[in-house]
């Protein structure tokens, strides 16, 4: 089975004022050239959107409820070029791979699930593909790498670029615990 490994570079652009303030990574991932993801690339009230752009992978979007400076999969809706995809996911399962993001593009079946308990560690998984998906490092030194297992495509890359600007925490149990806390408390500070 082939094997590739790209890693994209962290950046940030802090000019202006702080609402205006981008974040993301990019760099070059082989055959597939130049990639780019950025956070948020625009903001619709309590929402935000990350789009992926580059010179082979068609452009990708994926908006949804605000948490931090990334969408959360709250009210979560992916775009691949012009095309809306739906998103499924069960966010009662009690396991990694039951609480998997399940989608279809271009008749293919995806699952992005969580790998570890921490929210470093993803996969983007199709019949045939597995692109893994790891974060490491902090502040400047923050890095992406993609390791691809199988054939895969710029459809398959654009995917796993635009959810690494996706908070996922939820796809752990763990995670969900936290961010229900959390967006209880941020409820709170608001009704007060």
């Amino acid at each position: 089975m082939q094997q590739h490994t790209y890693t994209l570079d962290h950046w940030e652009d802090r000019s202006g004022h702080r609402l205006t303030w981008k974040f993301g990574y990019r760099g070059t991932a082989g055959e597939f050239g130049r990639i780019e993801v950025v956070y948020p690339a625009r903001r619709h009230g309590d929402c935000h959107v990350t789009e992926v752009s580059g010179d082979t992978v068609p452009a990708t979007a994926f908006s949804g409820w605000a948490y931090g400076r990334k969408p959360s999969l709250h009210m979560g809706q992916l775009s691949v070029g012009r095309e809306g995809i739906r998103l499924k996911r069960n966010r009662w399962a009690q396991t990694r791979a039951g609480r998997a993001l399940r989608m279809q593009i271009a008749g293919r079946e995806y699952r992005y699930r969580a790998t570890s308990a921490r929210h470093h560690d993803r996969a983007l998984i199709r019949n045939g593909v597995e692109i893994r998906i790891s974060r490491h490092g902090r502040g400047a030194r923050k890095k992406v790498t993609f390791t691809v297992l199988g054939p895969a495509d710029a459809t398959d890359l654009a995917l796993a670029a635009v959810m690494c600007g996706v908070n996922t925490r939820n796809l752990t149990r763990g995670g969900a615990v936290r961010a229900f806390f959390n967006r209880s408390l941020n409820w709170l500070e608001v009704s007060q």
